[in-house]
């Protein structure tokens, strides 16, 4: 089950109760109630996804504000992620703020996963999420992202260009425009924020090394209890998002990978009520949503892992009651 911190949770509550939303009326009308399922002892309450997405839906409904994860990320504040807050903020430049980002973003919101790579003076920080988040789950983290390093470094700073894989109306594109000062890419493959390389350097201006070196210390024992509650089909999850293509993604590589053999793999996915045939269709179809229109189907097919264009096709039927071909068309028509 995918979850994030519940003081992430909270600072959403805080935020909806600056905008005059009484928190408790707003945890009662999403029927939320895992506060009290949480025990004190544990080292950190973790709130599902779901409630989460059902959260922000309610904040954009009852506010009436369609780009709402947007404007809830322009009022974060470090404090919001907890230790990784406070580790991002005590980094020395962006390269290694960026850094504890990729090593303990799961112990804030364990709903997707960040990569990052540097080629021809240009850097990319790129964030996969989970496919059951919604729109403004995505909007959030990225302008987050920007949000605090802004404050960190220069309120001016924008990024080259940011792309998003959900599509929004002209007038709400010319508002994400204005504010992140850059060329924003919708309906495109990833989630993304590029930005020249040379940012990477830019120093902090709250930089304070023996800190940061005790929240490291904290943060990978923090990640290693984390981790150690993991449900074996989150951590597959994971694994498989994290690949660039899913050739090769067999249960035999993944078994190896996470230092366990694959019956043992198999015996605890299954008292967790799943496998990791499911778990790797799921992740196809996910890219599918991504990508198709932006590969070739015979692309698209060998990307996913399929020995065969009709493999593909018969997959693709099963999980949209229609052809690639066909959806495709549809979703060319339909109004974005």
């Amino acid at each position: 089950m995918n979850t994030l911190a519940d003081h992430y949770f909270s600072s959403v509550l805080d935020y909806l109760q600056n905008q005059g939303l009484d928190s408790q009326t707003v945890l009662d009308a999403i029927n939320f109630n895992e506060y009290s399922n949480k025990s004190a002892h544990q080292l950190a309450s973790r709130i599902t996804l779901v409630s989460y997405n059902t959260l922000l839906d309610y904040a954009q409904q009852t506010l009436n504000e369609p780009l709402f994860g947007f404007k809830l990320g322009q009022h974060i504040r470090t404090a919001d992620f907890g230790i990784l807050g406070y580790l991002i903020e005590s980094s020395d430049n962006l390269a290694s703020a960026i850094q504890a980002l990729l090593n303990y973003d799961s112990l804030v919101a364990d709903i997707g996963k960040a990569q990052f790579k540097q080629q021809d003076g240009t850097a990319v920080i790129r964030w996969l999420p989970h496919s059951n988040c919604n729109t403004h789950v995505v909007l959030r983290n990225m302008t987050a992202w920007v949000s605090v390093i802004r404050q960190l470094i220069n309120s001016e700073l924008s990024p080259s260009s940011v792309s998003f894989t959900f599509n929004w109306p002209q007038e709400q594109k010319a508002t994400l425009i204005k504010w992140f000062g850059c060329t924003i890419q919708t309906g495109t493959k990833y989630n993304q924020i590029t930005f020249p390389s040379s940012y990477l350097a830019l120093p902090f201006k709250t930089d304070n090394a023996s800190i940061n070196f005790a929240l490291k210390q904290v943060s990978e024992q923090q990640l290693s209890s984390f981790k150690s509650q993991q449900h074996l089909s989150e951590k597959i999850i994971h694994l498989l998002m994290a690949k660039i293509d899913l050739q090769e993604c067999t249960l035999i590589r993944t078994a190896n990978a996470l230092n366990i053999t694959p019956r043992t793999l198999q015996r605890k996915l299954k008292q967790e009520h799943t496998s990791f045939l499911i778990l790797l269709e799921q992740e196809r179809k996910r890219r599918v949503t991504l990508w198709i229109g932006k590969l070739s189907l015979t692309d698209l097919a060998f990307t996913l892992g399929f020995k065969d264009q009709s493999s593909f096709n018969r997959a693709f039927k099963r999980w949209f009651n229609c052809s690639p071909k066909s959806y495709f068309k549809n979703s060319s028509e339909s109004p974005q």
